[in-house]
C-alpha cells in the first residue's frame, strides 16, 4: 500500500479548519453585530465534516501501521485524552470561580457535568444552572460532542478491518458507506416531517457521521489508485461542490468532499513544516468556546469589538500552545510525527 508524501499539509489543514470551527462559534455565540459576516465564510458543520474526513485517513494509517490493537489504541489515548480531561476539568472548576457561581461546587449537577463530560456523554450534562445563562448559548463546551463521536470511529477502525479481512474491500465500504447515507437521510427526513429535533440530534450521531470518516480512510486504502487519478477525481468533485449538486444528490456530498480535502493536504503546494511547532490545532477546537463564552459573559466585546477579538484569538493560541508543549506531549510517544517534526526544525 503506498504510503503519503513526507512532506504534506495536515498540519495546516487542522490548523484551518479549526480556526474556522472558532469564527463560526464566535459569530454564533457573541452576538456582535460586527462578527456577522464571519458567518458568510465559516460553518462550523462542514469544517466538522472536513475534520472526519482527515481523521479517518490518518485513523485508517495508523491502525495499518501499529504491531498491534494494544498499540493502536495506547496511542489514540496518548493524543486525545490528556488534553480533554484538562479542559473539562478546567471548565469545572475554574467557570463557577470567575461566574461567581461557586456554589455548585461539588453538587449533584455539578457532578454529573463533570463525570458525564469526563467520559464523552456530554449529552447529559452539557451546562449548569447560572453559568452562561446571559449568552444566547449557555453550553459550556459544544464541540466535545465531537469527540464522543471521534472516539466511536477508533473504536469501529478494528472491526471494518476485520471486515475487511479477506474481502473485496471495495465492497464493503460500498455498504458501510450506504448504511451510513441511509440512516442519516432517514433521521433528516423524519425531522422535516415530524418538526422534532431529536431526529436531527441522532442523525449527526455515529452512524450519520461514519460516512465521512469512511471517505478519508477508503482514500487511504486506495491510495495508490488515487495517487493515479487524483485530478480526474478532483475535477468533478469541486464542480459538484460549488455548484451545489448535493442538494440534489445528498449521498455524494461525503465522497466529493473527502477527495477534495485529501488532495488538499497530500498534492497541494506544500505549505511549510506546520509541526515543527507542535499540534495546536487540538487545543484551539476544543479550548475556544468555554473562551468564547467566558468573553462573552464578561462583555468584553462592548465597544472594541476587533480589538478584543485579537486579544481573543491570542488566549485561544496561548491555551492552545501551553495545553500542548504541558499537558499533550509529555504523553506523546517519541515515534510521534510532531516530535519528529520538532526535531526536523532544530537539526
Amino acid at each position: 500500500m503506498a504510503d503519503i508524501p513526507h512532506k504534506n499539509n495536515f498540519d495546516l489543514l487542522r490548523l484551518v479548519l479549526a480556526f474556522s470551527v472558532c469564527l463560526a462559534h464566535l459569530s454564533e455565540v457573541s452576538g456582535v453585530p460586527e462578527f456577522r459576516p464571519l458567518k458568510q465564510f465559516f460553518y462550523s458543520g462542514v469544517a466538522v465534516d472536513c475534520f472526519f474526513v482527515v481523521s479517518g485517513f490518518l485513523i485508517f494509517r495508523s491502525y495499518n501501521r501499529s504491531s498491534n490493537l494494544l498499540s493502536y489504541c495506547n496511542k489514540r489515548v496518548r493524543r486525545i485524552y490528556p488534553a480533554y480531561l484538562t479542559v473539562v476539568l478546567l471548565a469545572a472548576f475554574l467557570i463557577p470561580f470567575l461566574t461567581a457561581a461557586t456554589d455548585l461546587l461539588f453538587s449533584g449537577l455539578w457532578f454529573r457535568y463533570l463525570v458525564s463530560n469526563l467520559v464523552f456523554l456530554n449529552f447529559l450534562q452539557p451546562d449548569l444552572p447560572g453559568i452562561f445563562t446571559a449568552n444566547s448559548l449557555q453550553v459550556i463546551n459544544a464541540p466535545l460532542w465531537t469527540i464522543k463521536i471521534e472516539i466511536m470511529f477508533y473504536c469501529s477502525v478494528p472491526l471494518i478491518f476485520l471486515l475487511l479481512k479477506n474481502r473485496k474491500k471495495w465492497i464493503v465500504l460500498s455498504i458501510l458507506y450506504i448504511a451510513s447515507v441511509g440512516y442519516a437521510m432517514v433521521l433528516l427526513h423524519l425531522h422535516r416531517t415530524s418538526g422534532l429535533p431529536i431526529y436531527q440530534t441522532f442523525a449527526k450521531q455515529l452512524p450519520g457521521q461514519l460516512v465521512y470518516f469512511l471517505g478519508g480512510g477508503g482514500i487511504y486504502l486506495y491510495f495508490s489508485f488515487f495517487q493515479k487519478h487524483c485530478l480526474k477525481l478532483l475535477v468533478p468533485s469541486l464542480l459538484f461542490l460549488v455548484s451545489k449538486g448535493y442538494l440534489l444528490v445528498p449521498a455524494l456530498y461525503p465522497l466529493a468532499l473527502a477527495v477534495t480535502v485529501i488532495f488538499f493536504a497530500v498534492y497541494f503546494p506544500y505549505s511549510g513544516n506546520f509541526g515543527k511547532y507542535g499540534d495546536i490545532s487540538y487545543g484551539v477546537y476544543i479550548y475556544h468556546f468555554p473562551i468564547i463564552q467566558i468573553f462573552t459573559a464578561f462583555d468584553l466585546f462592548r465597544g472594541h469589538p476587533w480589538q478584543t477579538f485579537a486579544f481573543l484569538i491570542l488566549t485561544i493560541l496561548g491555551m492552545s500552545t501551553l495545553s500542548y508543549h504541558f499537558v499533550e506531549r509529555p504523553f506523546l510517544r517519541k515515534s510521534s510525527h510532531y516530535r519528529q517534526a520538532a526535531e526536523e526544525q532544530s537539526s
